[in-house]
């Protein structure tokens, strides 16, 4: 209960210091359950909170990269983030990137100890505008476009391209104005990644604070009364108000989901249509993460 409280008092410490909104309070002030991890991470879920004109169920972790080894994992096939996880004796993780659901390989840019293992696709590059970089007592996330990955391959290992970037250096990126263009753009039309953006749906993130904590959140969604998800405005609204100085959108929709090693599936992913923790997706790959103890 410490842990959570002063993490708590933190995030309301960072609302005092910008321009509150009820939404924002009433995410810091949420009743939260507590997530058993290891010493140098905390977590919580928020279940059911009235956010946003909506119901919202909260999924969040923080952690120090000093203590904790962040693993970007790409199983041999699609694999539930929980079997993949358990299969590196994890203490937690997230979802992380997108894939071809016509092949069942990722569709961005990836590189693994330090061998590239794909680019990113073409139909990708509408949404795709980050990178996740780990280093060894860091991980580094930034704005880059498809094809300008160089400059930091030679620096990281391992290397994730996911987007939309969320938040971008404190600033939070204005997805109202971007889907927006895209709609007049095509003479009133919605097309591309506008339905993708505008609609609520399950998000999962990954984001970074200025003291260089690293943060995994999950909204879940698609369950009414429940978890009704979010829409990319409204996710970088909830990764701001979390603390986030940088913040990368991971694959959402069925694939998001959080795991911890004592407690299994925390989050509700929606795979099977209920509002459970059973309801996960094979996906391509994940974000694991082990204390270096």
């Amino acid at each position: 209960m410490k842990k959570v409280l002063l993490f708590v008092v933190a995030s309301l410490l960072i609302l005092s210091a910008t321009a509150q909104n009820p939404d924002s309070v009433k995410l810091v002030t949420a009743p939260r359950q507590e997530l058993k991890l290891p010493n140098g991470a905390e977590g919580y879920v928020i279940l059911r909170a009235n956010i946003l004109d909506s119901y919202q169920t909260i999924s969040v972790i923080r952690y120090s990269p000093k203590r904790f080894k962040t693993t970007i994992v790409q199983p041999e096939k699609l694999t539930r983030l929980s079997a993949t996880a358990k299969s590196i004796n994890g203490d937690f993780g997230v979802n992380a990137g997108y894939w071809d659901v016509r092949i069942d390989q990722p569709s961005t840019f990836l590189k693994l100890g330090g061998k590239q293992l794909s680019v990113t696709a073409d139909f990708e590059k509408e949404r795709v505008d980050g990178l996740m970089c780990v280093g060894k007592k860091k991980v580094v996330l930034d704005y880059c476009k498809a094809g300008e990955e160089a400059k930091y391959a030679k620096k990281y290992k391992d290397i994730l391209a996911a987007g939309p970037v969320l938040i971008d250096e404190g600033k939070p990126m204005d997805h109202d104005a971007y889907t927006k263009g895209m709609v007049d753009n095509a003479g009133g039309k919605p097309v591309g990644a506008f339905y993708t953006y505008t609609q609520r749906h399950p998000r999962t993130a990954i984001g970074t604070d200025k003291k260089g904590n690293v943060y995994l959140v999950v909204v879940d969604g698609r369950s009414k009364g429940n978890a009704e998800g979010v829409t990319i405005s409204e996710f970088t609204k909830v990764c701001a108000w979390l603390g986030m100085r940088d913040a990368i959108n991971l694959d959402g929709g069925g694939s998001s989901s959080m795991w911890t090693a004592e407690e299994g599936t925390v989050s509700y992913p929606c795979r099977n249509k209920k509002f459970d923790h059973a309801g996960e997706r094979r996906v391509s790959s994940c974000v694991i993460v082990k204390s270096k103890k």
